[in-house]
C-alpha cells in the first residue's frame, strides 16, 4: 500500500529531509525542517486530539485515526503529486505546507461539528486561514520564504495548485478512503494510489485523468461507495451524530462561546458535555451509555421534493419543534438527519482521444455507481425509545412535502 517517496535533483538539495515518520498507509514519511517546525507546534498538536471520522469508533472501535495522521499523509501525496507533475521547488514546498496545514482549522470531532460552523457563517477552511495568518504560523512561513497569504488562498481553493488538495479527485480523497478503510477493517481501500497519481496530468489548473488510468479511477470510486455506504453513513454513526451534534449546538447557543468551541480538542468538549446540565448533559450520558435514539421514520431523498430539501436545512428545528408539540415529546428528543448529496467525484474530467469529458460520460461503471448512491440516500426521523409508542399514528404527508412519484 504504500508508495516510496523520490528523493531527487533540486528538491533533496533544496530542502533536505530530516525526520521519517512511519505510517501504516504510505511506509515513511519524511519531513524537511520547515514541515517539522510546523508539525512541533501547538496548532498542529492538536490534531492529535481530534478523530479523522468523528464518532465512527462507537460502531468501528478501531476508527481512532487523527486529523494529524491524515494531515501527514495528504502531505506525503502532495509530495509524490509534485514529483509527477514536475512542479519547481517552490511551488512544491508551497504544495506540501498546505497539504499539511489543510485541515488545521477543524473543530472537535472534525465534520460532525461541520454545521456548527457553518450555522454561523464559518468553515473548517476558513478556520484554517485564520490560524495560518494570525498566529505564530505565519511568522514560521514568513522565515522559510513562503507567503501566509499564498498558503491560505491554496487551502481555501485559490490558485493553480489548489486543484490539488480539493477537487473532484485530490489527495485528500485519496488518503482519507484508503486510510479510513484501514482502520475502519474494511476490504474496501485497495486503491492503486501510484497508477492515480501517475495518470494525472495539470491542465487549465484542473486535474485531468488520462484515459489509461481510468480502471484505477474507477477502482476509487468503488471504494468511495462502498465507505460511505458501510461506514460513513452507517445507520446507528448517523444517530449517534445527529444527537451529538444537537448537544453541540445547544451548549454553545447556552453558554459556550463560539470562540471557545473552535480552539476545543475532541477531549474538551467532552469533557465539557459530560459536566453541564440539562440536555445537552443528558444526550452525553445516553451516549456514553448506548441509550441511543431509534429511527422511526425513513424514506428514500430522491422521493422528497427537492424544494423541501433546501428549505428543511434552514427550518429543521421549527419542523423538529412542531412534531414534537403534536405528539408530546420533549424537545430535542426527535432529530431531523437528511443526508449530504455532493457527489464531486463523479464530475472528474476524463481525457478521451483529445476531448474533455465528465467520467460518467465514458464511464459505464462510473454512471451506475453514481444512480446507485443516489437512490439510496435516507432521509430520516430519529426519537428516543420511549416516545416510539407516541408517534405510532405519525402521519409523514403533514410536515414532509414529498414528491409526486411518492404521492403517486
Amino acid at each position: 500500500m504504500a508508495i516510496e517517496i523520490k528523493e531527487n535533483g533540486l528538491n533533496s538539495l533544496e530542502m533536505k529531509f530530516i525526520k521519517n515518520i512511519r505510517d501504516p498507509i504510505h511506509g515513511t514519511i519524511s519531513l524537511n525542517e520547515l514541515e517539522l517546525e510546523i508539525l512541533d507546534t501547538a496548532y498542529m498538536q492538536r490534531l492529535r486530539h481530534i478523530k479523522q471520522n468523528g464518532l465512527c469508533y462507537l460502531i468501528y472501535p478501531a476508527m481512532n485515526s487523527t486529523r494529524f495522521e491524515h494531515s501527514l499523509g495528504v502531505m506525503h501525496l502532495a509530495g509524490l503529486m509534485a514529483d509527477h507533475l514536475g512542479l519547481d521547488e517552490d511551488d512544491r514546498k508551497k504544495l506540501r505546507v498546505a497539504a499539511l496545514l489543510h485541515d488545521i482549522g477543524h473543530c472537535a470531532f472534525s465534520h460532525t461539528s461541520d454545521d456548527i460552523l457553518s450555522k454561523r457563517g464559518y468553515s473548517h477552511e476558513e478556520n484554517s486561514s485564520r490560524i495560518i495568518l494570525e498566529t505564530e504560523i505565519s511568522g514560521i512561513l514568513n522565515k522559510y520564504d513562503l507567503n501566509p497569504e499564498e498558503i491560505s488562498d491554496l487551502i481555501k481553493g485559490k490558485g493553480n495548485l489548489s486543484k490539488i488538495l480539493s477537487s473532484e479527485i485530490d489527495i485528500d480523497k485519496m488518503d482519507y478512503l484508503v486510510r479510513d478503510s484501514y482502520y475502519a477493517g474494511v476490504a474496501y481501500g485497495m486503491i492503486d494510489l501510484e497508477r492515480i497519481i501517475y495518470g494525472i496530468k495539470l491542465m487549465n489548473s484542473d486535474l485531468v485523468v488520462k484515459k489509461g488510468s481510468l480502471e484505477a479511477v474507477e477502482s476509487l470510486l468503488i471504494g468511495r461507495n462502498l465507505m460511505y455506504q458501510t461506514v460513513y453513513r452507517h445507520h446507528t454513526k448517523r444517530i449517534v451524530e445527529a444527537m451529538f451534534r444537537n448537544a453541540m449546538d445547544s451548549i454553545i447557543e447556552k453558554k459556550l462561546k463560539y470562540e471557545k468551541f473552535i480552539e476545543m480538542d475532541d477531549i474538551d468538549l467532552v469533557h465539557r458535555l459530560r459536566n453541564s446540565e440539562g440536555y445537552p448533559r443528558e444526550i452525553m450520558k445516553r451516549i456514553d451509555e448506548r441509550r441511543l435514539f431509534k429511527t422511526f421514520f425513513q424514506e428514500r431523498l430522491i422521493l422528497i421534493e427537492e424544494n423541501f430539501r433546501r428549505d428543511i436545512l434552514e427550518n429543521r428545528k421549527e419542523i423538529e419543534e412542531d412534531i414534537c408539540e403534536d405528539f408530546g415529546i420533549k424537545k430535542g428528543f426527535l432529530l431531523i438527519d437528511i443526508p449530504e448529496t455532493k457527489m464531486s467525484e463523479f464530475k472528474i474530467l476524463v481525457e478521451d482521444n483529445g476531448e474533455l469529458k465528465r467520467i460518467d460520460e465514458v464511464s459505464s461503471l462510473a454512471k451506475a455507481l453514481e444512480k446507485s448512491e443516489r437512490e439510496k440516500l435516507m432521509f430520516c426521523i430519529y426519537t428516543a425509545p420511549e416516545f416510539l409508542d407516541k408517534l405510532k399514528d405519525f402521519n409523514a404527508e403533514k410536515y414532509i412535502e414529498f414528491s409526486q412519484t411518492r404521492l403517486g
